[in-house]
């Protein structure tokens, strides 16, 4: 879903979480805003708003905003569409969606591209202090695995940003 207003995310997982899809949730703000009403808890004079919109995947990428995070399907910024993005940064989720080529053409566009391999070391990170807990029978309370992690995630940044700031 798109809006240039902004879309209020708190109520869209509440209206989520009771069954109504983001088609209908859409519709309904629409059918809102036509009738003047407030819709997505914007105050009064809903008329005259831009509709929310159902973006296709590949416009949903070309969206002026400040960050994209693509997940799920590999490859789907390549370099046409690096060229058409219009984002200041790329979190990249999962499943390497940046190809290399779509990366060189990022780079070149000065929008930074955080690599789904760091962005989702946090999850690994815990299943392997949970590994060393269990080998040396140890318990560590949640804050100690947090102010690990946190120190792992802060480190492994920094180089990751030293290898960007030294190849730009």
């Amino acid at each position: 879903l798109y809006d240039p207003q902004g879309l209020d995310i708190t109520e869209m997982r509440a209206r989520a979480a009771a069954g109504i899809s983001l088609k209908d949730y859409a519709q309904e703000q629409n059918n809102l805003r036509d009738k003047g009403g407030e819709g997505e808890g914007q105050g009064e004079g809903g008329r005259g708003r831009n509709p929310i919109q159902i973006l296709s995947p590949n416009d949903a990428l070309r969206v002026e905003c400040d960050i994209v995070i693509p997940a799920g399907i590999g490859g789907v910024i390549d370099e046409n569409m690096a060229a058409e993005m219009k984002c200041k940064a790329v979190i990249e989720a999962a499943n390497g969606p940046t190809s290399a080529l779509g990366d060189r053409v990022l780079n070149e566009r000065g929008i930074v591209v955080l690599p789904d391999i760091y962005t989702n070391g946090g999850g690994v990170t815990v299943s392997f202090f949970e590994w060393v807990q269990n080998l040396q029978n140890l318990k560590w309370d949640e804050e100690e695995v947090n102010r690990r992690l946190d120190t792992a995630m802060t480190d492994a940044f920094k180089e990751i940003w030293a290898i960007h700031s030294s190849q730009n």
